[in-house]
């Protein structure tokens, strides 16, 4: 299988402007996809972190764009109806399978993770978005792919506990030697060590459970 990897610079793309705008991050991707005469019509499921912050003032965006026909959240789950230009169809291709979710970070970063039985449709999307945007490739070869990551198969973290591991991971907690300790990453969350720690603490016993199936 032919598989890509990039990402692509995107705060002027509405995801990426919402991101970028609310401080939000982002993932998820396309589970179907239909054509008619007036637009390219595409379901998306995923998940927003950050979504609590300022969520009402989100939906309010939300509700203001031509962009949704149909929305239904969960926490911080979504399912969206999008309506998109025709021009956008590279990106929806049948042919590709999503390796992991699309990533769209808080600056309105994209990180794509895409393989497909043809090489065709993978460089049909990097033609396009050469045209268009700023974009950078990770890696684009043949492999035996190992795994997919899909939204519904994880641990069912809460916003904050996903939060909390999330903030772990980043600044370097599960490293080895340690780059930053509990106290440290409470205060950057600023929010209490002994709040911050059971969120922490919560979220690895959930991961802990998925993964060896005690859940």
């Amino acid at each position: 299988m032919w598989v890509l990897k990039f990402i692509l610079k995107g705060e002027d793309i509405f995801f990426g402007s919402l991101a970028k705008r609310f401080n939000l991050t982002i993932t998820g991707y396309p589970v179907s996809r239909h054509e008619k005469a007036k637009g390219l019509f595409i379901n998306l499921v995923g998940n927003v972190t950050g979504y609590e912050k300022d969520e009402e003032s989100i939906i309010r965006f939300l509700k203001r764009s031509k962009y949704f026909l149909k929305m239904e959240s969960n926490g911080n789950f979504f399912n969206l109806l999008i309506k998109e230009d025709k021009k956008f169809a590279p990106f929806y291709s049948p042919s590709f399978i999503y390796l992991s979710p699309v990533k769209i970070d808080h600056s309105g970063i994209y990180t794509y993770h895409l393989g497909s039985w043809g090489k065709e449709d993978l460089s049909d999307l990097l033609k396009f978005i050469g045209k268009n945007y700023s974009y950078k490739i990770l890696h684009f070869r043949q492999e035996s792919i190992k795994s997919v990551s899909i939204l519904g198969v994880q641990p069912n973290l809460t916003e904050k506990q996903r939060s909390a591991y999330e903030l772990a991971v980043k600044k370097g907690y599960y490293e080895y030697p340690k780059r930053i300790d509990i106290k440290q990453l409470a205060k950057l969350s600023g929010i209490s060590y002994s709040t911050f720690q059971q969120h922490l603490k919560y979220a690895e016993k959930k991961i802990s459970e998925f993964f060896t199936g005690r859940y």
